[in-house]
């Protein structure tokens, strides 16, 4: 893991609370692996355009580990997100269950 300026900082000092709307934020650990997997999941659903939240994400988190609980997460759907995710860390769309191929093909046809 990267080192991040304090380890035990609220999350809620580091991304809005409404990014982890059904949860206490505060209660989430980055010590704890189970946490740290729905802590990037989350971040990466709601990420959408706003490129803030990835790089608070890679400050804390590193790429590698990024990229390990995207792969083939079930929380990450639609496919500009996957894309956008896809292109930022070098993944293949693929690797996204949520991901439809040849979507835009369909739509224009």
């Amino acid at each position: 893991m990267k080192a991040v300026k304090n380890i035990n900082e609220p999350l809620s000092s580091i991304f809005p609370k409404y990014v982890f709307w059904d949860c206490d934020i505060d209660k989430l650990s980055l010590k704890n692996w189970g946490d740290r997997s729905f802590i990037i999941q989350r971040v990466l659903k709601m990420s959408g355009h706003n490129g803030r939240f990835l790089n608070e994400l890679e400050k804390i988190f590193s790429i590698e580990e990024i990229k390990y609980y995207a792969d083939e997460s079930m929380e990450i759907m639609g496919n500009e997100l996957i894309e956008n995710l896809c292109n930022r860390y070098n993944m293949k769309h693929n690797q996204f269950p949520y991901y439809i191929p040849n979507l835009k093909k369909s739509i224009n046809a």
